[in-house]
């Protein structure tokens, strides 16, 4: 059982020192909600509290529901995830490149399709972060013309960008919103719904998740929206409502739902029990195993399934999925008895680590378990001299890489993380414990960064010299 005054006092702690301005936290035992934590406000200027009710944005937890769609209709034998993208939507064989990789279902539920980083899902938050008046100083100036609503909008976009390919399909994993705005379309077309009637219908009302939504207007109706915030540049850093949610359009499946964290703990019970919740079988156990089975690894050793993060931890397998854009940083993660999700209302928060506090307080561990700290091996400069450099996409991700103090200095936009120390040839260990990986060409020639879940391309080093 859980020590709550213990956990309390540990989750008030990171909240403090993380500036959260309103926090969630809902974990359930086998179903039964056993510890609930609200700290903070969903309105600081009018110390509005959080409670069970609040709605927070979920952001990337939504492509979990997309891959949960996609394997019911596979249940129901309407799609294979098998089955050649242009299927589903032939359009798809006017972008000669796109055709000629033979990209299936699979390769989009795994972002292993081998997109690079691209600017077409950014289109379709184009105008609501255009009307933002914190828009251009949180995310800068947009490139490239147009404005994408839709999916189909989204498909001119990416055929009209036409980024190269980093990789054959099944090669590569890099985290791709466009893949999840395609297989909206491919549930859309295999149901004959709208994803948001099909989700409604088939997860969310099956699940009793009477507090979850996709659309503004629906957030309009509901009495405890929360109000979202977000973190100055400047260090240190402080949080400052910005109350301008950005949009998606019609593309809701990257990461558009917004719910309760009482909603969620009924959604991510649905993996913990395989498929059947409170006597109702949504879905196939095995195809809720497939969605649990490693189906990618990352070059930094995270697993993939379909839509899900899968990992070993204290002992457990776990699976979950975490979500941060502008007003959000959440985590839901499953194990083999215990559910625990984590809602904010601002970006840049490590939800997964109070998830895992939780979980730590479950297993009574009073401590986390220290892991095994890779080795650091000493590299000269000139080997170090190979990873400098400026790595860049179109999806507004870059990362300068100099050399310091015998290790790598990374600046991410408007962060800086110092002494990363290589631990092999092509990887370094950053002061959190996270791993970066160097991806090289057959020359050995460095040709991108995985950092994260995204690959970076290596472009100019027009800013290496920063310090």
């Amino acid at each position: 059982m859980i020590d709550k005054e213990k956990l309390d006092s540990k989750i008030e702690q990171m909240y403090q020192e993380a500036n959260i301005p309103g926090l969630a936290v809902v974990a359930a035992h086998k179903g039964n909600i056993m510890y609930e934590k609200y700290a903070g406000f969903r309105d600081v200027a009018n110390k509005l509290p959080v409670t069970s009710d609040t709605i927070f944005g979920l952001a990337s937890l939504t492509k979990s529901v997309v891959a949960l769609s996609i394997m019911m209709l596979q249940d129901k034998d309407k799609i294979d995830v098998t089955d050649r993208v242009v299927k589903w939507i032939p359009e798809l064989k006017q972008w000669n490149e796109f055709y000629k990789q033979n990209i299936t279902i699979h390769h989009l539920l795994t972002h292993t399709a081998g997109f690079s980083g691209m600017n077409s899902f950014h289109l379709a938050r184009r105008e609501s972060v255009e009307k933002d008046p914190d828009g251009t100083y949180l995310l800068g100036e947009f490139n490239g013309n147009g404005y994408v609503e839709t999916v189909r909008d989204l498909i001119e976009a990416m055929m009209e960008e036409n980024a190269p390919f980093i990789a054959k399909p099944g090669e590569i994993f890099n985290y791709s919103n466009e893949s999840y705005a395609l297989l909206q379309e491919v549930v859309e077309r295999a149901s004959g719904q709208t994803f948001a009637e099909f989700t409604h219908e088939h997860i969310f009302q099956v699940l009793g998740m009477t507090e979850t939504m996709y659309t503004f207007n629906d957030l309009l109706s509901e009495a405890e929206v929360t109000e979202i915030y977000a973190f100055t540049k400047e260090h240190p850093k402080k949080p400052f409502h910005s109350p301008t949610w950005w949009k998606s359009g019609k593309i809701y499946g990257a990461g558009a739902l917004k719910a309760s964290a009482k909603d969620v703990q009924k959604y991510i019970e649905l993996y913990r029990a395989n498929g059947e919740v409170n006597g109702t079988r949504l879905i196939s156990a095995e195809a809720v195993k497939t969605m649990k089975t490693p189906q990618a690894t990352t070059p930094n050793g995270v697993q993939y399934g379909y839509g899900l993060v899968i990992g070993t931890y204290q002992g457990e397998e776990l699976v979950g999925h975490g979500g941060g854009v502008k007003g959000i940083s959440s985590y839901m993660l499953a194990a083999e008895e215990i559910t625990v999700v984590v809602l904010t209302n601002i970006a840049e928060v490590a939800a997964e680590n109070i998830a895992v506090q939780v979980f730590d307080a479950w297993k009574q561990v009073d401590d986390k378990v220290k892991l095994a700290t890779p080795e650091i091996i000493s590299l000269t400069e000139k080997q170090l001299a190979r990873f400098v450099g400026f790595y860049e996409t179109n999806e507004r991700q870059s990362v300068d890489v100099t050399i310091k103090e015998g290790g790598l200095q990374l600046r991410l936009q408007n962060n800086v993380i110092s002494h990363v120390k290589p631990i092999g040839n092509d990887q370094f260990l950053l002061p959190d414990g996270k791993k970066v990986t160097f991806l090289t060409n057959a020359d050995g020639e460095v040709q991108g960064i995985f950092r994260g879940m995204r690959y970076i391309q290596k472009g100019s080093d027009k800013l290496s010299n920063s310090q």
